[in-house]
This record gives structure tokens, C-alpha cells and sequence, in this order.
């Protein structure tokens, strides 16, 4: 806790809430700006584990890329390793995972129901040495259509993340792995992580208490890229004061979806007219799909992981993010979401003005039904 500034020490404290939560320091990261870069290096760090391979996605197609990476945990398997993969029901084919299984990779299901409590985790985790999070799936279009971003640790922090996936693959009915979970040894100089999970059952709305501590205490500028944005109502209430009382608040959104925007869209107008009006600058992207999930604050505090601010994200589903206590992190994912400023416009209080009338007028209802898919 002595290593990071003593004005950010309260949300470290504020999100150290379970074990596995805690500040470690130490930690090599790397951001993987694009799809392509992060596909072999995901395959390079596969074939040149060991001992294990962990992994779970939100979304693992049948396609080419999905096949590639599915053929490397196989050989993994047959190799000998310990590899297991938890498979998200909802989105992912039972006979493109029961051929993993046929080659010894242990697999487990996330049931199809409840359709609202999803594991949208993406982890992805070699030896207890090296783990990937972000908002990455494994589909040939996130990895080569899409704007994302993941991240590469070494550390400290990929034990906790080892912690997270053990209690996932336990609460799926799996068995204790062979390989006790071990802390690595810090690097000098490393950076300081914060692994937060998004657990539904608790309750606790962990990350977006983390929001809402930074942007009540942000000074300078908040900016923050989401490919959805539906949130709880005291996200909205948080910004739109933040811009208020004089921070530089920056919000980039993708006006294309990777679903018919006609069933989205609507439900994100209805909060920008009251953020524009204080003074938040939303900026419409109109190029590709954006699929990022960042947030950075006051060149100190960022974050990237699973996480959309929308409702799904933020109380429902099972989640996570990375929080880095880092200068030169910070710069990084600022400069990230500031590459939307230059294929997008900011909304103007005379667009807002320029909603269909009956977006306006059933504003209330919009909200409330957004915040539940």
C-alpha cells in the first residue's frame, strides 16, 4: 500500500474486499494493441507451457482462428499438461468443446441459465507465470475486424488471477488442480496491479464503486472508451458532476455494434442529453466496432479488462478488470482512447435536441429497460 500515492491508498483499500483483490507490485504488463499481435502470442505462450494452461471466454467460435487456438490446447492436453477450459454455454457449440475434451482437455460449462448472470470473463493463464485479461475473445472477427485490447502480465498479479479462475472452475464442479497456486517473485520496477472480479453473488458492485471513487475524485480529466453504455443511473450522475465542477470528462463510444445498433442505440441516447448538458463530451465513433473497455484518470490510475459500462457488466454478470497504480500504464491507455477522438464527433447539444421525439418522450422507461440486457 506504501508504494502507491497516498490519495489513491482509500480505493486500493476500497477494493481489496476478498482475497485475491489485493495490490500486488512488481508485475511486468504489456498492452496488446491489436488482434492480430495478441493471436500469436497467445499460440507462443500455449506451446511453451509446461505444466498448465487455464483458460475461459465469453466467446470461443468454430472458426479458423478458434480452431487454431483449440488445436493447441489439444496438443497441449496430449502432451501431458493440465489444460481446462470453461465454456460459456450461452454463445459457445457443445460439439466444437467435446473435442477438446476427446483429446484430454478438461472442460466445464457455464450453464445457459440465468441468460442475465453470464461469465463474461476472458483469462487465459500458462504455468502460474504468465496470464492474459482484457476484452479479447477467440473469433476470428474480434481478433481481426475489431478495435480491442488485451493484456500480458508477469508477476505477482497472475497468481490472483489463478485464484479467480480456481474459484470459477470450483463453483463449475471441477476438481482442485494438481499444481499449487504460488505468488511469483516481484520484478524491479514493476508495476503495481489490482486484480477485481465482478462477483454477482456478492453483490458488492465492486468495479463500479471503483468508477465512482475515481470520478468523485478525479481533479484534472477522466476519459473512458466502452463499446455499450447503459449504465446505473449514479454512473451517469457521477460524470455529469465531475464535468460540472470542472474536470475534462471524455467518454468514446462506437456508433456501429457488433448487433443490429437499432436495439442498442436507442437505449444509449437517453442518457447523454443530461451529460452533455453538464458538460461530458461523448464522442461517437463512426468507424468499425470498438470493443476496448478502458478508463484512466489524472495520469496515475487506469483500468482494462471485461468490463462494459453498462448494467450487464457493472451488477450482473461475472467480470474483470485490471486497476493499474501506474504513470507510464496510465499514458498508454489515455493515448488508446484518445485515437477515437479522430474517427468520431462529439455530440453537440443540438444533435441531443435532434432525437427522435419518441426517444425523448419514453426516456424513463428506456433507461429502465436498457439496464437489463
Amino acid at each position: 500500500m506504501s508504494q502507491i500515492r497516498e490519495e489513491y491508498r482509500p480505493l486500493a483499500d476500497l477494493l481489496s474486499t476478498k482475497p485475491g483483490r489485493e495490490l500486488t507490485e512488481g508485475n511486468l504488463v504489456e498492452i496488446i494493441p491489436t488482434g492480430e499481435e495478441l493471436y500469436f502470442r497467445l499460440q507462443e505462450d500455449i506451446m511453451a507451457a509446461t505444466e498448465t494452461v487455464h483458460a475461459e471466454y465469453f466467446i470461443f467460435d468454430a472458426d479458423n482462428v478458434g480452431n487454431i487456438i483449440r488445436t493447441a490446447f489439444r496438443l497441449k492436453a496430449l502432451d501431458g499438461l493440465e489444460v481446462r477450459y470453461i465454456a460459456e454455454d450461452l454463445t459457445q457449440n457443445a460439439g466444437f468443446m467435446n473435442t477438446m475434451r476427446k483429446s484430454g482437455v478438461e472442460v466445464r460449462h457455464y450453464p445457459f441459465f440465468p441468460l442475465r448472470r453470464r461469465n463474461h470473463q476472458k483469462l487465459l493463464l500458462m504455468d502460474r507465470r504468465i496470464g492474459y485479461s482484457g476484452g479479447y475473445n477467440i473469433a476470428a472477427d474480434n481478433l481481426f475486424e475489431w478495435t480491442d485490447v488485451a493484456v500480458r502480465l508477469q508477476g505477482p498479479v497472475v497468481s490472483k488471477l489463478e485464484m479467480l479462475y480456481a474459484e470459477m472452475w470450483r463453483r463449475r464442479g471441477g476438481e482442485e488442480s494438481a499444481y499449487e497456486i504460488t505468488e511469483a517473485e516481484p520484478f524491479s520496477g514493476g508495476v503495481i496491479v489490482q486484480s477485481v472480479d465482478e462477483d454477482p453473488p456478492a453483490k458488492d458492485h465492486i468495479n463500479l464503486q471503483g468508477y465512482l471513487w475515481i470520478i468523485n475524485n478525479a481533479k484534472d480529466y477522466i476519459y473512458a472508451k466502452s463499446p455499450y453504455f447503459k449504465p446505473p443511473e449514479e454512473l451517469v450522475t457521477a460524470l455529469s458532476n465531475a464535468a460540472v465542477r470542472g474536470v475534462d470528462v471524455h467518454l468514446v463510444i462506437p456508433m456501429h455494434k457488433d448487433k443490429p445498433a437499432e436495439f442498442v442505440v436507442p437505449f444509449e441516447r437517453v442518457f447523454f442529453e443530461e451529460m452533455v448538458l453538464a458538460g461530458v463530451h461523448i464522442h461517437m465513433m463512426e468507424e468499425g466496432f470498438d470493443h476496448c473497455k478502458m478508463f484512466v484518470s489524472d495520469d496515475y490510475i487506469s483500468t482494462v479488462g471485461s468490463v462494459n459500462l453498462d448494467a450487464l457488466s457493472l451488477i450482473y454478470n461475472y467480470e474483470h478488470n485490471l486497476f493499474f497504480y501506474d504513470e507510464a500504464i496510465a499514458a498508454q491507455v489515455k493515448s488508446f482512447i484518445a485515437e477515437g477522438f479522430g474517427s468520431s464527433y462529439e455530440l453537440t447539444e443540438e444533435q441531443v435536441d435532434a432525437f427522435p421525439a419518441w426517444n425523448r418522450a419514453f426516456k424513463g422507461p428506456l433507461r429502465l429497460m436498457g439496464k437489463v440486457f
